[in-house]
């Protein structure tokens, strides 16, 4: 246990597990020496339909959030022990309805003293701490619906992954690469059309000398992604050519390149940037809209897999 506190934070889930599991093993403890045949795990189910009876099983998963099967698997062991009663609906026979048996009403008698000695003790126990954990417990409840804890922890991640991508100025050391990376995306989904071969066989002078840029992304030392910024217009450029290789996707590489292309952008007084993509590459899209691209009217392209095309105001 000394170690699993050392570990602070990254162990806050297992510390919680643990500290339930004592709830749990202390009240097994106590209906044995009460001399009461019952498990702790069962007591929401007992408890709710104490207060609320007959219910169905689908009912009593949505008031306690509980799974169905887990609900079935206490509900069939209640059965077994007599304590809960299954019966037909009247209005209608194919539902089954769950309520406490005359067993079960009995060993409820027995148990209100015994969970109001729980109650007791644990209300002792919040003065002694001085902290209302129920209080604490609610609010951790409702911070976590609304973002839960994978999508926190992902993020973080993705925080850190963002800040090992290095974004290197384009080289001519670098110029097959440019078009390895495309060609590899190009050829899994689509083909390489003419359009392509022009910007990608001559970056420096399709791209760079009419005023656009080529970056690269470098992770783990090695080259794994690209784009380009082509300038179309006075304040308008495009954003295209962007491109990582499948085994590094996932690390937040596509969003660092298109960050940058957006900065050289601004950098180069860009009113527009504009992209074209397809609808069958929806991470793509995800990426742009979170970036703050919008739809915008799809005229006059050089592709012919372009069925989308997107624009951010810079001004």
């Amino acid at each position: 246990m000394d170690f699993i506190k050392q570990l602070g934070e990254v162990a806050f889930g297992t510390r919680l597990r643990m500290l339930t599991d004592k709830f749990f093993q202390d009240g097994a403890k106590l209906y044995s020496s009460q001399k009461v045949d019952f498990e702790p795990r069962w007591f929401t189910i007992f408890f709710l339909l104490s207060q609320r009876s007959p219910l169905t099983i689908t009912e009593i998963t949505s008031e306690l959030s509980y799974t169905q099967p887990a609900v079935t698997q206490i509900i069939n062991i209640l059965i077994k022990k007599g304590l809960v009663k299954a019966i037909k609906d009247k209005s209608d026979i194919r539902k089954k309805l769950i309520a406490l048996s005359p067993k079960g009403q009995k060993l409820l008698t027995e148990l209100k003293p015994i969970w109001q000695g729980f109650e007791d003790a644990v209300k002792e126990l919040f003065t002694e701490i001085g902290y209302d954990l129920i209080y604490v417990v609610s609010k951790t409840e409702n911070a976590l619906e609304k973002r839960d804890m994978f999508e926190r922890v992902s993020e973080k991640i993705k925080e850190k992954q963002l800040g090992k991508v290095e974004i290197i100025s384009y080289s001519p050391q670098f110029k097959d690469k440019f078009k390895e990376l495309n060609y590899e995306w190009l050829e899994k989904y689509f083909c390489v059309e003419p359009e392509d071969k022009k910007l990608l066989f001559n970056p420096e002078s399709e791209i760079i000398s009419k005023g656009g840029d080529v970056i690269f992304a470098k992770f783990n030392n090695e080259i794994v992604g690209t784009a380009a910024l082509i300038k179309s217009a006075e304040g308008v450029f495009e954003l295209t050519k962007m491109a990582v290789t499948q085994n590094a996707q996932g690390r937040q590489i596509g969003k660092k390149l298109a960050e940058e292309i957006i900065k050289l952008a601004k950098a180069k007084n860009a009113d527009i940037i504009y992209l074209e993509t397809n609808v069958k590459l929806v991470a793509a899209m995800n990426l742009y809209t979170k970036l703050g691209f919008e739809l915008t009217e799809n005229n006059n392209s050089n592709y012919a897999r372009s069925t989308i095309k997107m624009k951010l105001k810079l001004s």
